[in-house]
């Protein structure tokens, strides 16, 4: 018998609707984004997908995005707790 992974439906969509805010901001399309990525890890990345399936992305991918936009972790976090309050841990 095989447990199913736990997924917080509620963060995982603030994370990815977060990064799609920062990659508009930066004015850049996603090819740009998976293109700079592939170019520092040498590992092919598809940033449309990440953005529209929802799914739970792991943490190195996290890193490398927010390394891309030059985004400590701790203020990307910080971006949602202040986007989604009831996601802030007291």
């Amino acid at each position: 018998m095989s447990k199913e992974q736990y997924i917080n439906e509620k963060l995982v969509e603030a994370v990815y609707d977060l990064l799609k805010d920062i990659r508009k901001e930066d004015g850049r399309t996603q090819g740009d984004v998976a293109g700079d990525i592939f170019d520092d890890i040498k590992h092919n990345f598809h940033i449309g997908r990440l953005e529209t399936t929802g799914g739970n992305m792991k943490i190195s991918t996290l890193f490398e995005l927010c390394k891309t936009y030059k985004i400590p972790v701790s203020e990307f976090f910080a971006r949602i707790e202040k986007r989604n309050p009831d996601l802030k841990i007291k």
